[in-house]
């Protein structure tokens, strides 16, 4: 049985597959970070500054929470006791 041999080699198509994968990390990650970090001169971080929420404080009433559970029982660690089946009893 022959086997089938692509007319183009192997190691083209990988670096081809590795330039599309760098291509599009760089058009995913890294061009949008780069666009959005700006110079700083438009004023819109000190827009952002100005319009950031007042801290509110909350009162919790009751100030106190309680939380109940029942009580487990203490465990006992002892080993089992075997019990006699009609195999082990002698006559």
């Amino acid at each position: 049985m022959s086997r089938y041999e692509t007319s183009t080699p192997r190691i083209s198509f990988g670096l081809a597959a590795i330039a599309l994968s760098v291509v599009t990390f760089a058009l995913t990650v890294i061009l949008p970070a780069h666009l959005e970090s700006g110079s700083g001169n438009d004023g819109s971080s000190a827009l952002a500054q100005s319009a950031a929420p007042k801290v509110i404080e909350v009162a919790i009433i009751p100030s106190r929470i309680d939380v109940t559970a029942p009580c487990e029982e203490a465990m006992v660690y002892e080993p089992a006791k075997r019990v006699r089946t009609a195999g082990d009893r002698e006559s």
